[in-house]
């Protein structure tokens, strides 16, 4: 199903949250493992680069064990990275406006500015996150998970690793 009225995230800032929002819970529901939880937040904004854009994944699942993209494959890495960082602090806010609401809960850690957010599906309406408005992300989420294993529990650097060091971009993490 094609939709013209959905924004991919390369948004100006201040756009769009409902999408993000949205993002976060498919991300939590699809990505974080049978507690519907993901260890350290920070990981979120870059899931979300891959769970709305096929093309991301796509590239993770043609360079499977070769270490290295194509220039253009890591140009498109590079822009979803920077995307990621950019919205980080949104993600971050709207974490906690979904707290407000009760549909997530959020554990602090050991690191002040590092928080474990778990989903609470059961707040969110029934079939909120079966829409098949977001058929393509739920697809992509899927094969993610078929090719990044075990999301929820790695480290934030090592998902950095696995998304994009692995594939010849050079990222750094903050």
């Amino acid at each position: 199903m094609e939709t013209k009225d959905k924004r991919p995230l390369y948004f100006i800032s201040g756009e769009d949250f409902y999408f993000i929002a949205y993002s976060i819970l498919l991300t939590l529901e699809m990505l974080g493992g049978a507690a519907k939880r993901i260890k350290d937040h920070r990981k979120i904004a870059y899931l979300i680069q891959f769970v709305s854009d096929s093309r991301l994944v796509d590239i993770l699942d043609r360079t499977q064990g070769l270490r290295s993209a194509n220039p253009v494959d890591r140009e498109l890495l590079f822009s979803s990275y920077t995307n990621a960082e950019l919205h980080k602090r949104e993600v971050y806010k709207i974490l906690f406006s979904l707290r407000r609401k009760g549909f997530v809960s959020i554990e602090r850690t050991d690191t002040a500015e590092i928080l474990d957010v778990s989903l609470v599906a059961s707040a969110l309406p029934q079939d909120f996150l079966h829409s098949e408005y977001f058929e393509k992300e739920r697809a992509n989420a899927v094969q993610l998970k078929q090719i990044v294993q075990r999301i929820s529990m790695l480290t934030f650097e090592t998902l950095l690793e696995r998304l994009y060091k692995d594939r010849g971009v050079s990222v750094w993490a903050v």
